[in-house]
């Protein structure tokens, strides 16, 4: 087994070279205790996924995801979203699901998904580390600095609530992407071209957030990796064009850029396509005081983001590129609901916290004068109280971030898991938001919704059996207790059965008659 110090050593080109017991050896005791620590963080993640899923606390994008999975792993390669209303390869172009869809013949438990967004969190933190310890080998740093600024690093990382909610909040690509993105980094900043472009490939299998990151880290290569800006250079044209043909071919309807930044460009819908993100490159260059007016309200929700990962890492050459570019897409977006829901902004911190980490490592090692090392503590020290304070507002918060503001109780997960075995795997079901992530491995599956906030047409019925599963209690509740009510009262008339009636959780199968075609909501 190839040790982990050596690995750093062989990828750190120019660096210092140490006597034995010197920096060196402190460097690799110190990346070996981090990696354990990440690791062990790894492991709490696995647990709470484990936790979420048994407890039915997953929602709409899991059943996304969850329905897509089954469906291309059952052998229907371009299955539709009917969560959605369009075709799942339409949502964001995340290629990827297909080879992951390999897996559920094996496994079926789409508890998988979540574990593999559990693996890459974990990973990016260690990549993250290794980069540092890299670094530090590189600038040949004192064993005080190298046990410091490694110490450092591992508490940022794993006291930052951005990640813990991440891994809280269903599945998403963006933590894969995220992971792919770093690992690319680091092998831009260490040389490696080849395997970049293998990291970089796979972000870009991620969906058009994987163009996206590609265009922040050539942003990032251009201004910091000398002998490597013609690679950067390339990362940068990669990544708009991969976003360009995403949006071309009309794949990103997740996105929400037909309307969600038509503002910029004086518009209420965008046209389709590479037209479209020119008008709205175009509107922000020409008008820039439209993106302002968006911006400036909101640069407290974007700065926790960078705060979270130690706050001056965000001006460094290693950590501004991929953070500038993602919250600049999020806090442009006209609602800001791309903002709110940490997930979307989760890369931002491993390029922070290793920008922060590079500019301790750079002023305490460019100068050996006194008054550089006591600059670089400082600013070490006010970046972990930044990430600190971050941490201490928002980790008591960071596991509710998921649909039902909590885990389901015990109960109730045992009612659901009870309407899961009641209901036939070929049927239609409709299903409560908040719920719904566990019951999405059918061809068929709607979400409940009170018509009054979403008008829709009927629901269509397909096959022989449909059923319907309401949770009564939790929020958000998008089917108030008198709809639901007559729902059941229309259903049972029809000739319904309850199957499930306890816990706050009402599960109902009906056959309709031959020849029905819609299931009209109250």
């Amino acid at each position: 087994m190839v040790d982990v110090g050596t690995r750093v050593a062989e990828s750190a080109p120019d660096q210092v070279t140490t006597p034995a017991g010197g920096p060196d050896v402190v460097g690799r005791w110190c990346l070996r205790v981090g990696i354990v620590l990440l690791a062990l963080q790894g492991a709490f993640f696995v647990v709470l996924s484990v936790v979420l899923y048994q407890r039915f606390t997953l929602s709409i994008d899991f059943g996304i995801f969850n329905q897509a999975w089954s469906q291309i792993g059952s052998g229907h390669l371009d299955p539709t979203s009917t969560i959605n209303g369009f075709p799942y390869v339409k949502s964001h172009f995340e290629l990827l699901m297909w080879p992951l869809a390999l897996l559920y013949p094996i496994f079926h438990s789409a508890l998988v998904l979540l574990l593999l967004q559990d693996a890459a969190l974990m990973v990016t933190g260690m990549v993250v580390l290794l980069w540092v310890s890299a670094l530090l080998v590189r600038r040949g740093a004192a064993p005080g600095w190298t046990m410091a600024v490694t110490a450092g690093t591992v508490l940022l990382l794993l006291i930052n609530p951005i990640v813990y909610a991440t891994a809280s909040e269903d599945f998403h690509f963006e933590p894969l992407a995220m992971c792919f993105v770093v690992l690319a980094a680091y092998d831009l900043w260490s040389g490696r071209t080849t395997r970049m472009w293998v990291w970089a490939g796979l972000c870009l299998l991620c969906g058009d957030i994987g163009g996206l990151y590609l265009v922040g880290l050539g942003l990032t290569g251009i201004v910091a990796a000398r002998g490597s800006r013609y690679r950067a250079l390339v990362l940068l044209a990669v990544g708009g064009a991969w976003v360009a043909l995403v949006s071309g071919l009309g794949a990103n309807l997740g996105s929400d850029v037909s309307t969600g930044y038509a503002y910029l460009a004086a518009r209420t819908v965008l046209p389709n396509g590479a037209r479209g993100l020119l008008l709205v490159a175009e509107g922000a260059v020409g008008h820039p005081s439209r993106a302002w007016n968006i911006l400036w309200p909101r640069w407290g929700e974007m700065f926790r983001y960078v705060e979270s990962g130690g706050g001056i890492g965000i001006l460094t050459p290693w950590g501004f590129g991929v953070p500038l570019v993602v919250l600049g897409a999020s806090g442009l977006q006209v609602n800001g609901i791309f903002l709110s829901v940490r997930f979307q902004n989760v890369v931002v911190v491993p390029f922070v916290t290793f920008g922060t980490a590079w500019l301790v490592v750079w002023i305490a090692t460019r100068w050996r004068a006194w008054p550089a090392a006591v600059l670089a503590a400082v600013v070490g020290l006010l970046s972990l109280v930044a990430g600190g304070a971050e941490a201490v507002q928002q980790l008591p918060t960071a596991f509710s971030l998921n649909a039902t503001a909590g885990i389901v109780p015990a109960d109730k997960a045992a009612a659901l898991r009870q309407a899961l075995d009641a209901v036939p795997p070929g049927a239609e079901t409709i299903v409560s938001v908040p719920i719904i992530g566990r019951f999405a491995q059918r061809r068929y599956v709607y979400t409940a919704i009170d018509p009054a906030l979403h008008s829709s047409p009927p629901l269509p019925v397909h096959g022989a059996t449909v059923a319907v599963v309401i949770d009564e209690t939790d929020a958000p509740q998008l089917l108030p207790p008198a709809v639901a009510d007559q729902l059941r009262a229309e259903l049972v008339a029809r000739g319904a059965h309850v199957v499930v009636d306890r816990d706050g959780v009402l599960a109902i199968v009906w056959h309709p008659p031959p020849g029905t075609r819609q299931l009209p909501l109250p």
